[in-house]
C-alpha cells in the first residue's frame, strides 16, 4: 500500500517534467543518476523531520528511507523513477517526502536516446484520500544540463488533470531566461502556461526584429549599442553580441511544440524590443528551432504598432520570417508604414532586410515630401508652399528599392500634386539619397495629365511624361504628338511639351498646331469662321503671367477667310483665355478673302481679334496686293468688319500681270 502511494506522489510531477521537456527543451540529453548528491554528514531523522514541517505531534505510521521506486509503461518500458531520502506516512493520511527527486523518460526516442528529465525539491506531499499532492520549497525542474525551471511551490489536480502554481516562475536555457507569475499544465492536451507577467530575455536572434535596418555603416564593437542610446533611429548592419531580445505580456504564455517548432504564444499588452525595433501587440506568437533554439518566425496580431527609430508600421498583423529575412504587415483594410516623411499605405506590405526592399503586391498609396529650393525673400507661407506633398495612388503593385532610391508602380496609377493629376499604367520614382523627397518621376503607358491651374490646358494626353523636381519641370513626349486640351475650347498638338511650374511657362517643341473654338454664342456658320487654329515648325511658348503664346518658325494663324504667316506670331489672351489679340512680325504674310482676296506683306501687323481689323506696316513700306495690283504704303488698314482697305503714305500703284502670278 505505501509503495503505490509513493508511485501516486510521482505521477503528477512526472506528467510535468515530460510536458515541459516536450515543450521546451530541444536538445536531448539523458540523466540515469540523480544531480544532488547527499551530504557526508548525515542529519538526524529528528532534525530532517522538523525542517520539512514534521512535529513531534504527528503520528508517523510508516517510514522509508533511500526511497527508488521505478514505473513503466504498457509494454513494460521505464518511463520515471521517484527517488526520496525520507519518506514518512502521517495518522492524518498525508505522505511526506523529503528531498524528492524524480527522474521522467519521454516515451518517444530520438537519435540520442531516450529523453530524461529530472525534477528535485526540499519537500512533498500528497493527501491519501483527494490525491492531491504538491511538491515545495525549491523546486528545480533540471530539463537538461544548461535548462532549468524554478519555482517554490507546485500543486496537483486530479480530477482536471493538470498542475500549477501562483507563485513566481522562472526558466534559464542556453539564451533564454523567462519569468512569470503563477504557472499551469494541461496533463491532457500537452500544453504549458504561465498565467500572467511574462517576461522573456533572448539572444541569438539574427538581427533587428522588423525593418530594413541600413541606416548607418556599420561598426564592428559594442559602441553600436551606445550610439543605439543615443540615436535610436540610425540601426547598424552588424549586431553587437550584447544586443537582445525582450519580450513582456501582461496575460497568458502558452508553450506549445509541433513537428518541427517550439512555440510560444504571449497575450495582452504584448512588447517587444530588440535594439531601436520596438513592436506592440495584442498577441505574439514565436517560433523556435528545435536544433539551434533561435528564433525561425515571430507572428504579431491585434493593433500592431512597431517602430524602429523613425520608422513605424501599424496594421493587424505582422509577420517576421528569419530564413528568408523578411517581414509582412498586412491588414484588411489599411496597413501603414511610415520612415520620415515617406508614408505607404496598402493591405500588405512586405519588407525584406538582407536585399533593402520593400514590395507591396497588391493596391495601396504613397505619400512623399517634396522640397523646393529655400528663398530668403520669400514670405513664410510662399516658403511653406515651396515644400508640399505629392500622392501616388496604385492598383498593381509597388516596389522600392533602398539600394537605388527608386520604386516602381504598376496598372491604375494616381499621381496627384497640388492642383495637377497624373494617370498612367507605369510609373518610376526616384528619391534623393539622404532622405524619402521626391527627386525624379517617370510614368509611361496610358499617360492623362489633369490640371486645375487654370493656365493653357485643363489636361494632357502622350506617351510618356518625366517630372524633374530640382528644375521643376515636366517633360511631356507623344508619338507622333502629345495633346494639351482645355475642354472642348483648345488643344495643342505637338511632339514634346515642356511643363515649367516656377513661371507657370508651357513650351512645344517640334512641328505643332493649336485650335481655338470660336464663339459659341453665334450660328454654327458664324461660329466656325470665329475659329482659330495655329502652326508652327520649331517651337510654340506660352507664358501664363502675360497671358502669350507665341510661335516660331513658319508660323501661321487662320480664321475663317483670313490667313497670317510671319516669322514669329504672337498671341494674347484675355481674362477668359480666349485669344483677342494676334502680332507677327518678320516676313509678314496676310491674306483676307472677305475683303475680295486683299493681300499684305510686311514687317509687322497688328490683329485685333475683337474690332476685327488689322494695321500691316513695313520696312521700309508694307505692300497690298489687291485686284490684279499692288501698291506700297507706310500702313495698310484691313477692316474685315467694315469690308474695306485703306492705307497710308503716299501709294505706289503697279499692275500685276496675270503672267507673273502664274
Amino acid at each position: 500500500m505505501t509503495k503505490r502511494r509513493y508511485i501516486l506522489i510521482g505521477i503528477p510531477a512526472a506528467c510535468v517534467l515530460a510536458i515541459i521537456v516536450s515543450l521546451v527543451i530541444s536538445q536531448p540529453r539523458k540523466h540515469t543518476k540523480s544531480q544532488k548528491e547527499n551530504p557526508t554528514t548525515k542529519e538526524s531523522p529528528q532534525i530532517s523531520r522538523e525542517a520539512h514541517g514534521i512535529s513531534n505531534k504527528d503520528s508517523i505510521t510508516q517510514t522509508v528511507q533511500n526511497l527508488s521506486v521505478p514505473n513503466y509503461d504498457e509494454k513494460g518500458k521505464e518511463v520515471l523513477v521517484m527517488r526520496g531520502k525520507s519518506t514518512y506516512l502521517l495518522s492524518n493520511n498525508i505522505y511526506k517526502i523529503i528531498e524528492p527527486e524524480i527522474e521522467v523518460m519521454d516515451s518517444e526516442s530520438t537519435e540520442s536516446g531516450t529523453q530524461s528529465v529530472l525534477i528535485t525539491s526540499d519537500s512533498g506531499e500528497m493527501n491519501n484520500i483527494s490525491n492531491e499532492g504538491y511538491l515545495s520549497d525549491n523546486v528545480v525542474v533540471h530539463l537538461d544540463p544548461e535548462t532549468q525551471l524554478n519555482t517554490d511551490y507546485l500543486r496537483y489536480l486530479p480530477e482536471k488533470k493538470y498542475v500549477y502554481t501562483d507563485d513566481p516562475v522562472t526558466i534559464n536555457g542556453k539564451g533564454v531566461k523567462i519569468v512569470g507569475q503563477g504557472c499551469e499544465i494541461d496533463l491532457i492536451n500537452k500544453k504549458m502556461w504561465i498565467k500572467k507577467d511574462a517576461e522573456m530575455e533572448m539572444d541569438g536572434v539574427k538581427n533587428d526584429l522588423f525593418f530594413l535596418s541600413k541606416d548607418n555603416a556599420s561598426q564592428n564593437d559594442a559602441q553600436t549599442s551606445q550610439e543605439d542610446a543615443i540615436h535610436p533611429g540610425e540601426t547598424s548592419t552588424k549586431e553587437t553580441p550584447l544586443e537582445k531580445t525582450f519580450i513582456r505580456s501582461s496575460g497568458q504564455l502558452i508553450f506549445d511544440r509541433n513537428t518541427d517548432a517550439n512555440i510560444m504564444t504571449f497575450n495582452d499588452n504584448v512588447e517587444v524590443k530588440k535594439g531601436s525595433s520596438t513592436v506592440f501587440s495584442d498577441k505574439l506568437v514565436v517560433y523556435l528551432d528545435l536544433e539551434t533554439r533561435q528564433t525561425k518566425q515571430a507572428i504579431a496580431s491585434g493593433n500592431v504598432l512597431a517602430s524602429q527609430g523613425t520608422k513605424i508600421a501599424k496594421g493587424s498583423f505582422l509577420t517576421w520570417d528569419v530564413n528568408t529575412q523578411s517581414a509582412i504587415l498586412e491588414d484588411a483594410h489599411k496597413a501603414e508604414f511610415v520612415k520620415d516623411d515617406l508614408n505607404i499605405d496598402a493591405l500588405k506590405i512586405i519588407f525584406y532586410k538582407d536585399a533593402n526592399k520593400i514590395d507591396v503586391p497588391s493596391s495601396g498609396s504613397l505619400i512623399a515630401k517634396i522640397k523646393g529650393k529655400p528663398d530668403k525673400k520669400k514670405t513664410a507661407a510662399a516658403k511653406d508652399k515651396a515644400e508640399n506633398n505629392i500622392s501616388v495612388k496604385w492598383e498593381g503593385k509597388m516596389n522600392f528599392q533602398d539600394e537605388t532610391r527608386e520604386a516602381s508602380f504598376e496598372k491604375g496609377i494616381e499621381v496627384k500634386r497640388e492642383d495637377s493629376t497624373l494617370l498612367c499604367d507605369n510609373l518610376n520614382v526616384t528619391f534623393n539619397d539622404h532622405d524619402y523627397n521626391l527627386q525624379t518621376l517617370n510614368a509611361t503607358e496610358k499617360i492623362h495629365i489633369i490640371d486645375k491651374r487654370g493656365n493653357l490646358f485643363s489636361e494632357a494626353v502622350g506617351d510618356q511624361a518625366t517630372w524633374d523636381a530640382k528644375n521643376k519641370l515636366t517633360v511631356l513626349r507623344g508619338q507622333p504628338f502629345a495633346i494639351l486640351r482645355e475642354g472642348n475650347k483648345r488643344q495643342i498638338l505637338a511632339p514634346r511639351v515642356l511643363l515649367y511650374e516656377d513661371g507657370n511657362s508651357v513650351l512645344c517643341e517640334g512641328n505643332g498646331s493649336l485650335y481655338e473654338k470660336g464663339d459659341e454664342t453665334l450660328s454654327k456658320e458664324d461660329g466656325e469662321a470665329s475659329d482659330i487654329k495655329a502652326t508652327w515648325s520649331k517651337k510654340m511658348l506660352y507664358n501664363d503671367e502675360l497671358k502669350k503664346a507665341s510661335f516660331y518658325g513658319e508660323a501661321q494663324v487662320t480664321q475663317g477667310g483670313q490667313k497670317l504667316n510671319g516669322d514669329q506670331i504672337d498671341t494674347y489672351l484675355d481674362n477668359n483665355k480666349k485669344i483677342n489679340k494676334i502680332i507677327a512680325t518678320g516676313n509678314v504674310y496676310f491674306c483676307s478673302k472677305g475683303l475680295d482676296g486683299s493681300e499684305g506683306l510686311g514687317s509687322l501687323l497688328t490683329w485685333d481679334l475683337v474690332q476685327n481689323a488689322a494695321l500691316l506696316t513695313g520696312n521700309p513700306k508694307a505692300e497690298l496686293r489687291k485686284e490684279g495690283s499692288r501698291t506700297f504704303s507706310e500702313k495698310v488698314y484691313f477692316d474685315m468688319a467694315g469690308k474695306r482697305v485703306t492705307w497710308e503714305g503716299r501709294p505706289h500703284w503697279q499692275l500685276i500681270s496675270k503672267e507673273k502670278n502664274k
